[in-house]
């Protein structure tokens, strides 16, 4: 045991409240012999016991008195309707053998090592919850990493995939004069009729409009999805199935889609190389 943890065990409080046996107390004054910090805690607390009690001393009522021998002896006590006050000779001695003092002496040191035993306890459970609160949310911290790493790993595991796959033609939608810096790729497997869409720069759309990919068959546009963008996810998604196409292009439309493209809101395009 440390000397943290001794000083917080209580021990050093039942010591000044003299509520220890001689063999502990020994104990006690070994530890504050070796370590000047229990030492000092020591000294503290017996100071504290001591200027509490003193405080908080108070003499018993007369009528207290008079009623507690009452009930020893049996005996109906006389007290004058005016007594003169008695000062007695050896006051200091009485003091010291009241028996009520030494009770209530008793219950302001238990009172005080409940108290400080209390605000120990809450304090450690103070610790310890913001402890557990950390880990948990490190914990909670970590997890979310890990699910971003492992959509990362499966995205590129995915465009790999379609990279090394012979059937998938890929498709590279670039920016038109108004939007330059637009760029989506687009790959297409016309046998199996799948089209996956990989994002890498579309501005974010307006409140109440979407982005919607076309593929265009013979000058006809194809409804090929609407397109959904979260940053915290990969883009990388998959499409509506297309079976013929010359060409992609994305269009800026309502939420939802529409029938047909709006011609002046295309943002990219990009022609089917045979």
């Amino acid at each position: 045991m440390n000397n943290e943890e001794y000083i917080a065990s209580g021990m050093l409080e039942l010591y000044a409240a003299g509520a220890l046996t001689p063999g502990e107390r020994v104990e006690v004054e070994r530890m504050a012999a070796g370590s000047p910090e229990i030492r000092a805690a020591l000294m503290e607390a017996c100071a504290t016991m001591e200027n509490y009690a003193l405080s908080y001393a108070v003499e018993p009522k007369p009528e207290l008195k008079a009623r507690v021998l009452q009930q020893i002896t049996g005996e109906q006590p006389v007290i004058a309707e005016e007594e003169t006050p008695v000062h007695p000779i050896y006051k200091d001695y009485e003091k010291d053998s009241s028996p009520y003092k030494w009770m209530f002496a008793a219950s302001i040191v238990l009172f005080l090592l409940s108290g400080f035993m209390s605000f120990r306890f809450y304090q450690n459970w103070q610790e310890a919850e913001g402890r557990l609160a950390v880990a948990l949310a490190s914990e909670q911290t970590l997890a979310q990493n890990y699910r971003t790493v492992s959509d990362r790993v499966e995205q590129q595991e995915l465009i790999l995939s379609l990279l090394r796959d012979e059937d998938f033609t890929p498709v590279r939608l670039k920016g038109v004069a108004a939007h330059p810096d637009a760029r989506v790729m687009v790959y297409w497997n016309p046998k199996q009729k799948q089209v996956y869409l990989d994002v890498f720069q579309l501005p974010e759309p307006p409140a109440g409009k979407q982005y919607q990919l076309w593929a265009l068959d013979q000058g006809n546009p194809i409804n090929a999805g609407m397109i959904a963008l979260d940053t915290d996810k990969p883009s990388v998604q998959r499409m509506k199935e297309i079976s013929t196409a010359q060409a992609f292009a994305i269009t800026l439309e309502p939420s939802g889609g529409s029938v047909n493209p709006t011609l002046e809101e295309m943002y990219v395009m990009g022609e089917i190389k045979s």
